[in-house]
């Protein structure tokens, strides 16, 4: 199926290990459980990821809002 993934690029690996112990995800989301691995068509995408605590928070704090609206 489909990756989505916050750059474009080429599917690289894919843990298999996840199909026999998903729970791997939850455990170890940045060690073991990672899911795939993806080389970048371009680099410069990655300039528009949302990076740091204070970004993170001003995105996840729109995001609330945008939802609030919609109930």
């Amino acid at each position: 199926g489909k990756v989505y993934a916050p750059v474009n690029g080429e599917l690289v690996a894919v843990n298999e290990e996840l199909e026999d112990n998903p729970g791997l995800i939850n455990d170890d989301c940045y060690g073991k459980g990672w899911m795939f691995k993806i080389k970048p068509d371009d680099m410069s995408e990655l300039e528009e990821l949302i990076h740091g605590q204070e970004a993170v928070e001003k995105w996840l704090r729109a995001d609330i809002e945008k939802y609030a609206e919609q109930a």
